[in-house]
């Protein structure tokens, strides 16, 4: 089938670039750091020239990123042969997510839909690879969820993705932890409502202790059950309300 009679636009879903510039892609790396736990706050950045060549771009585009980043309170620089860059702020505030969301050209069902495959990996590897000091770690993201369970939203759901990214971590598998990263924050910054006024920090804590203890069995059976469990209560909502339904920011 050639398709000659077809608009071309039809063949192919050509998306829009919604990250053109090369220093928004920086603010994602060091955000996605900081938010996964590899440096706390107060604790020292690499500095410009380490974080250019690692990156491979050139040092004022780290410098447009860490702009950004400091504006929004996230990074701190300071001058002086003890300066350097720091965390100032591990909180990152909506405004630095909404520029680092890959995927906001998608409709928030298509992400809930990958995010299943995604997360059931990286918990799957996760029982493969991890050790005692993995499942440690995952334990003390649930103590600090219930710790911080009256907290404003934001700080909750920073407890919440971090235990998700301590999985995803424990999975020795950068580039599902990167889309782990992406599909969490995006669903963040367009379910506002949904994690306000739906979710249950209550429900989110059994189900993380939960999935932990599926982890820990090493089972694959038993752990595709509880990441099934643990993702299905915001599929349905999704899959209810459907687009517009006014648990999208963006509708």
């Amino acid at each position: 089938m050639s398709g000659a009679d077809t608009d071309p636009l039809d063949r192919w879903h050509f998306h829009p670039i919604a990250n053109p510039r090369a220093h928004e892609e920086v603010v994602e790396q060091i955000t996605f750091a900081i938010l996964s736990g590899a440096f706390g706050s107060g604790e020292r950045l690499p500095n410009v020239e380490a974080l250019a060549r690692t990156m491979g771009v050139s040092k004022p585009v780290i410098g447009e990123a860490l702009k950004v980043l400091t504006k929004a309170g996230v990074v701190k620089a300071q001058r002086g042969i003890h300066g350097g860059l720091s965390v100032d702020n591990v909180d990152v505030p909506d405004s630095v997510l909404t520029i680092t969301a890959p995927l906001s050209h998608f409709e928030v069902r298509e992400i809930v839909e990958a995010r299943r495959p995604v997360e059931l990996q990286v918990a799957l590897l996760a029982g493969e690879r991890a050790t005692e000091t993995d499942f440690a770690a995952m334990q003390v993201c649930i103590d600090r969820l219930r710790e911080h369970r009256n907290s404003d939203l934001s700080n909750r759901i920073r407890f919440d993705h971090l235990f998700h990214y301590t999985i995803g971590r424990t999975a020795r598998s950068r580039a599902l932890a990167l889309y782990q990263h992406q599909i969490l924050e995006n669903l963040y910054v367009r379910m506002g409502p949904y994690f306000a006024e739906i979710e249950e920090v209550e429900s989110v804590i059994r189900l993380h202790e939960m999935t932990l203890d599926a982890i820990r069995t090493r089972d694959p059976a038993a752990i595709a059950e509880a990441i099934d469990v643990h993702l299905k209560p915001l599929e349905t909502v999704v899959a209810e309300a459907g687009e517009g339904a006014g648990l999208d920011n963006q509708t």
